[in-house]
């Protein structure tokens, strides 16, 4: 329906300018009464020797908003278009007022006030109906767009998301009415989402998600909705305590984590069938593999997912209830919130699955507090070496974080950390599976680096030597990013585009978009990790860095965007190693949910290598 609408708004203009055009065109043939009944205006005669071009006469008639037209010249001689023609009859037919000639060089320059950005006119009749139903979410409006608003309508090309339909439709900045109490503007060039973060505060507001807000403070009745949807100085404190503990742990994991990969090495061996191909839920695995990676880290843990003859109940709970989250928190977020008055049944069930993971960490939280209270009576354990033995989870504690922001922590990094990695690492195998000419160019900076020995230990610096691997990694964010869009609450006025943008206005950064314009980089679709290792190709454009922000930018930017780059590189290395990985099947493209995430089955092949 909003495309057929959308259609007749544009035919009605059509149409109007084309009535427009004939009655000017039509006026034209009375053209010598028009000018006898002006016999007392100033008016100047056309020199013989003048010749209007062109482009300037483009430019007088944009100057005054007339539409372009051919008139036909009814004479009975032909007359050359630069001959000198006689100057009577120059004067007796054509005269052109004065007051009708505008300098070339004036512009006006005066900001467009904000009302005149373009948009869906559908959304602006439908603004007055949207404040008696629950607000829409604020993570974010486009994911309506996607999820509920149109998909299925754009049938007629289905690989293009109803956001880059607006971007083709109205241009490069969009404005969208309502849902909030402010207005969305939504933009995709680099060097406005460039303005945008310049002339952000000390303390950037974004947008946070609103169920599990919800879910924190109503439900489970916490003191706060959590560090990802903290806003001000609290998020400030937060991630002060957080980043240093975040950084000594992944330097100090990186064999741990290696082990890790190496178990979903023998993993993928065991369940290949004769073809070398995994089953079609090996997404499952990955799961598996995030999560292990994630008990290593945060409470210096191994469980045993990956293994099927160690899996205990709390494994197979903690998958279970990651996958229903991240499924029903992407349903009830991503359409009317009818449970801010009642729990929905999709609430029900997300919040059954945030309850099994609030008390699995609840349990490692009291752990670790008893680890900490009993190692205080020792001198020994405060020392600043024996602090290098413990988990994330304890190292925050020390930083003094309360209990609860801690719980709060470590459930968004599972239900979205955890999620966006190894959705990450996915179309990062499949990216490499469909070019096997830059898989085989980094097997070999990988074996020059690591040696394919069972006795080869990876450090720090063996990843630091592997410019390539950095680069695939970086080419497939740019292509498949875990958040396809950035927010910001605009703190102040700006100007884009020509438009005043006022205070207040909720912006989103189609950040996906902007890495997959041709005027931003060249061939955008394909995947060419070299583009990277070119240090000098984008240096004359100020705003490239702006172009791919797969992590986000300035203090709001991922906290754990080094942990997330160094699971990654450690697994592809360890994979890329041990097999070369083919895929034969359809396209895989990306679907949002909240994240996103493969839209088919990982259904590679695992050679192995000779």
């Amino acid at each position: 329906m909003i495309h057929c609408l959308m259609r007749s708004t544009f035919v009605t203009r059509y149409l109007s300018l084309q009535v427009y055009e004939t009655c000017f065109y039509r006026s034209t043939t009375k053209l010598a009464d028009t000018l006898a009944a002006n016999e007392e205006r100033k008016c100047v005669p056309l020199n013989t020797n003048d010749i209007i071009s062109e482009k300037y006469a483009a430019t007088v008639a944009q100057s005054h908003a007339i539409p372009a037209m051919s008139a036909t010249v009814t004479s009975s001689k032909a007359m050359p278009l630069l001959e000198t023609v006689n100057p009577e009859i120059a004067i007796e037919d054509f005269e052109i007022s004065a007051s009708k000639i505008v300098p070339l060089g004036h512009v006006d320059k005066t900001p467009l006030p904000f009302e005149e950005i373009p948009g869906p006119m559908i959304l602006k009749l439908w603004e007055k109906y949207w404040r008696y139903v629950p607000l829409l979410g604020t993570q974010l409006f486009c994911s309506l767009l996607i999820s509920r608003f149109t998909q299925g309508r754009l049938s007629w090309n289905r690989n293009v998301t109803p956001i880059k339909y607006l971007f083709d439709e109205y241009g490069c900045i969009v404005r969208i009415n309502g849902p909030f109490v402010n207005d969305i503007v939504m933009i995709h060039r680099p060097e406005h989402i460039a303005e945008v973060f310049k002339q952000e505060s000390e303390l950037p507001v974004r947008s946070g998600i609103d169920i599990l807000q919800h879910y924190r403070l109503n439900h489970r009745k916490y003191r706060s909705a959590g560090p990802f949807s903290l806003q001000g100085l609290e998020w400030l404190e937060v991630k002060e305590k957080v980043d240093r503990p975040l950084h000594e742990t992944i330097s100090n994991y990186i064999g741990k984590l290696n082990s890790v990969c190496g178990e979903l090495v023998n993993k993928i061996r065991n369940i290949r069938n004769r073809q070398d191909e995994v089953p079609t839920n090996f997404h499952q695995d990955l799961t598996a593999w995030g999560m292990e990676c994630f008990y290593v880290m945060m409470f210096n843990k191994h469980l045993g997912f990956l293994d099927s003859s160690k899996s205990t109940s709390e494994t197979t709970k903690v998958i279970d209830a990651l996958i229903t989250a991240h499924m029903y928190m992407s349903r009830c977020e991503t359409g009317f919130q009818v449970w801010r008055f009642f729990e929905t049944p999709f609430a029900k069930k997300l919040f059954a699955a945030c309850d099994i993971l609030d008390e699995i960490i609840g349990k490692y939280i009291r752990q670790a507090q008893n680890k900490l209270q009993a190692s205080s009576l020792s001198k020994q354990e405060k020392s600043p070496n024996a602090e290098k033995n413990f988990s994330l989870l304890e190292k925050m504690m020390i930083q003094g974080i309360h209990s609860d922001d801690i719980a709060i922590l470590l459930m968004d990094m599972i239900i979205l950390g955890v999620q966006a990695v190894i959705n990450c690492e996915a179309f990062l195998l499949y990216f490499l599976a469909r070019n096997p000419r830059i898989q085989k160019r980094l097997y070999d900076e990988i074996i020059s680096v690591l040696p394919k020995t069972d006795k080869t230990t990876v450090i720090k610096e063996s990843l630091e030597n592997m410019p390539y691997l950095k680069a695939c990694i970086k080419e497939s964010l740019r292509l498949r990013p875990a958040f396809p869009y950035l927010t910001r609450l605009l703190s102040s006025a700006i100007s884009l585009h020509g438009y005043t943008i006022p205070k207040g206005t909720f912006v989103i950064m189609a950040n996906q978009i902007t890495s997959q314009r041709e005027e931003n980089f060249e061939d955008p679709g394909k995947y060419q990790p070299e583009r990277w290792l070119k240090q000098n190709e984008y240096a004359s454009n100020p705003y490239q860095e702006y172009s791919c922000l797969p992590f986000g930018h300035g203090i709001r930017s991922c906290l754990g965007k080094d942990m997330a780059e160094m699971q990654m590189m450690l697994l592809t290395a360890k994979l890329v190693r041990e097999f070369t990985i083919e895929y034969d099947y359809a396209d895989i493209r990306s679907r949002f949910l909240m994240v996103n995430v493969p839209n088919k089955s990982l259904r590679f092949r695992f050679l192995d290598r000779n």
